[in-house]
């Protein structure tokens, strides 16, 4: 993956003649948060292929961290369906080169961010 992180970074750097300045690029990143938020919302709010079911999440002091995930959810339920599911891929990818660009930008390799996560 850390090769293909590098490519991907490298594509973006020879891709992208605008928006070079790190004002822009921040600005573009938030923007495109907001598009991802969006396309995930309106799979909710205009298609319901998934609906959002949220409620408090319970977390017992006297159980370790493995035996709290299993009872921690989502909120999620359903599946996106094909349309929606193209939607969402696409914004992520639009959020990945803007993140990406920020990372050439800074001199930071996106694959080192990753695997440091």
């Amino acid at each position: 993956m850390s090769n293909e992180c590098s490519i991907f970074q490298d594509c973006v750097s020879k891709a992208q003649f605008r928006n070079k300045s790190i004002l822009d690029i921040v600005t573009k990143l938030s923007e495109q948060t907001a598009m991802l938020d969006r396309a995930v919302f309106k799979s909710v709010t205009h298609c319901g292929c998934v609906k959002i079911n949220a409620e408090k999440q319970v977390i017992c002091n006297d159980k370790t961290i493995e035996e709290n995930k299993c009872f921690l959810k989502s909120h999620v339920e359903g599946n996106l369906c094909p349309k929606c599911k193209e939607k969402v891929e696409e914004e992520m990818g639009d959020l990945i080169f803007y993140l990406a660009s920020l990372c050439n930008t800074l001199d930071i390799n996106l694959s080192d961010v990753i695997n440091q996560k």
